[in-house]
């Protein structure tokens, strides 16, 4: 029986988008503002902006996933190992997201490095879960 779970063109491109615009606002806020203390400037404060705007989203194209993508690679076994680990990276980035906005102040230096240091393994993660998947249909 011959199937697919490759994610659509639009909604693969837009994940990749959302993704890089992710990963480039929250390496640039986290560098400016975590490990060079930079005093908070108007342009960071709207790569902050942007970062949020974009996790809201990619919360929306994260969900259009659960519902075939991820939902037949778990019926099926396919990319389970990284598909697996890429679903609980999103999951702790989630938390710990909602976390930095909702947290007691005691948590919120703990769950800012979470975030930080999740984000990073993530945009490492995506890329290999990809090309493993790519790797894997490409030898069946």
């Amino acid at each position: 029986m011959s199937f697919s779970i490759k994610i659509p063109l639009i909604q693969r491109y837009s994940m990749y988008l959302v993704w890089l615009i992710l990963a480039f606002t929250g390496a640039y806020f986290a560098y400016s503002q975590d490990w060079k203390m930079q005093d908070p400037s108007e342009l960071t404060v709207n790569i902050l902006k942007s970062h949020g705007i974009s996790a809201a989203i990619f919360l929306i194209i994260f969900g259009s996933l659960l519902s075939v993508h991820i939902k037949l690679a778990l019926q099926f076994k396919r990319n389970l190992v990284t598909g697996l680990g890429m679903l609980s990276l999103m999951i702790v980035l989630i938390i710990t997201g909602t976390g930095l906005y909702y947290s007691p102040e005691q948590w919120h230096e703990n769950v800012k490095w979470a975030h930080i240091w999740i984000g990073f393994i993530s945009v490492l993660w995506l890329p290999l879960h990809i090309m493993i998947g790519i790797y894997q249909r490409k030898n069946k």
